[in-house]
């Protein structure tokens, strides 16, 4: 090949095509364009590689370009065909890239409970020989997938570990992607100083390479500065996006106007509402010009926004109940796309036969394999109305590990990891005579219980017992004498409440008591609580 330009004429040996397709795989995200003519080219039947390995992996780019390109029905079916090409061929390789794929699909559908699904699958799969960057790729897939879940110590710990071996493979493009996702984490997390801290590596690295820095690297910057309230920094990163100018890249307007939505809220928050709205009117007309309406929708938020900062309180209503419908309307285009996409790659009869199982696993905790917040909310809402029609008792137990940082810190990760997973079975046992119990993990060291038909002095003697069996188990083998033990706050229904909101707020508020009063103990509901 040409200065590593893949299809130049000469491809023909598997040796040859296989270098090929390994920088095929690393050039979709840099250059999605490239990668899709080249793996083109390679499977065209002059060059079509003798290894139908090779050619399914060339199938596989042309199916992650097309996801990248929005083209979710066309890169459904073409992964669904190489999947199951790997699994009746027993490639493990191509079974983790497919669902490698399928996550990131699965993303940008905004479905982040199968994309999490599919990217613990695709890591799993993935043997720890396989080129670094692969394995970097399929981490940094795990790491997005969590921080989607909002489970952001793990993502945290992922992004970490994928930066890590992206940096020893010598990607430097993989480093920065980990690093950006990584920044707008700990920005949606709340975290200010370690976004920025995360967007100020980003920064130097891509300095140190001489990389000029995409749209969504310089918001994903901007709102890491936002958030650490650097709101000069925020407006300098993105002002170069207020130009009237052509866009730099014509494939990335969507990256412009999100830069454009960021850039208006900074300004608006500085109070320069005029220059904020000169801001969001390029925004608007770049979103009408390119037919973004995805992008209009928060956009006609920020105009909302605009006017109740000017005191046009009408004009806000009435922008704000567009934007509410154009909201909504989305909405629905959005579940008819999942839709669409979960067609082509589950035909009608697997799909029916997998559906249950995917809903299943999307209710899941993938670390401990308890049920997750997603399942909680949907089976408290069910058990609720038994609670109003029968008033049988129902009492939910929030219960927290107390000083877990401490074994994060003194072992490590891979041993929190492991001692939330044994608290988990041992709360599973614990509920093996409640009959429908659930036990669940909420997020990091913090878990939920739900007691059908137990009345508050029935919960306090199970939660007590739990309490206990936490405290004795013997945890040194795995610790190495760092205690582990839980604070338990509960609420009972309907004593304290038929409200789902209502009675997570009476958990937790017992749960700061039994922290704030010395830990490893449980506190409910007084009855004249107020």
């Amino acid at each position: 090949m040409d200065n590593g330009s893949p299809g130049a004429e000469g491809v023909s040996s598997t040796m040859q095509a296989r270098l090929s397709v390994d920088e095929l795989e690393d050039m979709t995200r840099r250059d999605p364009t490239a990668a899709y003519e080249g793996a083109g080219l390679l499977l065209t039947p002059d060059h079509r590689p003798d290894d139908e390995l090779l050619a399914q992996r060339l199938l596989l780019v042309r199916a992650d370009v097309e996801a990248r390109r929005g083209q979710t029905e066309a890169s459904g079916r073409r992964i669904r065909d190489v999947r199951a090409w790997a699994v009746q061929h027993d490639s493990r390789f191509l079974q983790a890239r497919s669902h490698r794929l399928l996550s990131g699909l699965f993303l940008r559908l905004g479905d982040s409970a199968l994309a999490l699904e599919h990217a613990v699958t695709s890591v799993d799969l993935l043997d720890r020989d396989e080129r670094l960057a692969i394995r970097a790729d399929h981490l940094l897939g795990l790491a997005t997938a969590l921080s989607a879940c909002s489970s952001f110590d793990d993502a945290r710990r992922r992004f970490e570990e994928a930066t890590r071996l992206a940096e020893a493979a010598g990607d430097v493009e993989l480093r920065l992607v980990a690093l950006n996702n990584l920044a707008y984490t700990e920005y949606r997390a709340g975290c200010g100083a370690e976004a920025v801290a995360a967007a100020e590596h980003l920064l130097a690295i891509a300095a140190a390479h001489g990389v000029s820095l995409g749209y969504e690297e310089l918001d994903t910057v901007a709102c890491a500065y936002l958030l650490g309230g650097r709101l000069d920094e925020a407006e300098q990163t993105l002002l170069a996006l207020h130009d009237d100018g052509p866009v730099d890249r014509a494939a990335d307007y969507d990256g412009v106007v999100v830069g454009l939505l960021t850039l208006v809220r900074v300004q608006r928050l500085r109070g320069a509402a005029t220059t904020a709205q000169l801001t969001l009117d390029r925004c608007r007309r770049l979103c009408a010009e390119r037919d973004l309406p995805a992008l209009d929708v928060p956009a006609q938020r920020e105009q909302a926004e605009l006017f109740a900062a000017a005191g046009r309180y009408r004009d806000a209503y009435e922008v704000f109940t567009a934007f509410h419908e154009a909201s909504q309307a989305l909405d629905s285009a959005d579940r008819e796309a999942r839709a669409r996409t979960l067609q082509a790659i589950f035909e009608a009869d697997e799909a029916r036969r997998d559906s249950e199982r995917f809903r299943e696993l999307a209710e899941l905790d993938p670390l401990t394999g308890l049920r997750n917040r997603r399942f909680v909310d949907a089976r408290l809402a069910a058990l609720l109305v038994s609670v109003a029609d029968l008033r049988t008792p129902l009492t939910v137990a929030l219960l927290d590990l107390d000083h877990f940082k401490d074994v994060n810190d003194t072992r490590s990760h891979d041993v929190g990891d492991e001692v939330l997973c044994r608290v988990a079975r041992l709360l599973e046992q614990s509920l093996a005579e409640v009959p429908d119990g659930v036990a669940a993990r909420m997020g990091g060291e913090e878990f939920l219980l739900i007691l059908p038909g137990t009345d508050a002095d029935a919960a306090g003697r199970l939660l007590e017992d739990v309490r206990r069996v936490v405290a004795a188990y013997d945890w040194y083998d795995l610790t190495a004498g760092v205690p582990v033990t839980v604070s338990i706050g509960s609420a009972t229904a309907p004593r304290d409440g038929a409200e789902r909101s209502v009675l997570l707020r009476g958990s937790d508020r017992n749960l700061y008591v039994a922290k704030r009063e010395g830990r490893n103990r449980v506190v409910s509901t007084a009855p004249n609580a107020t």
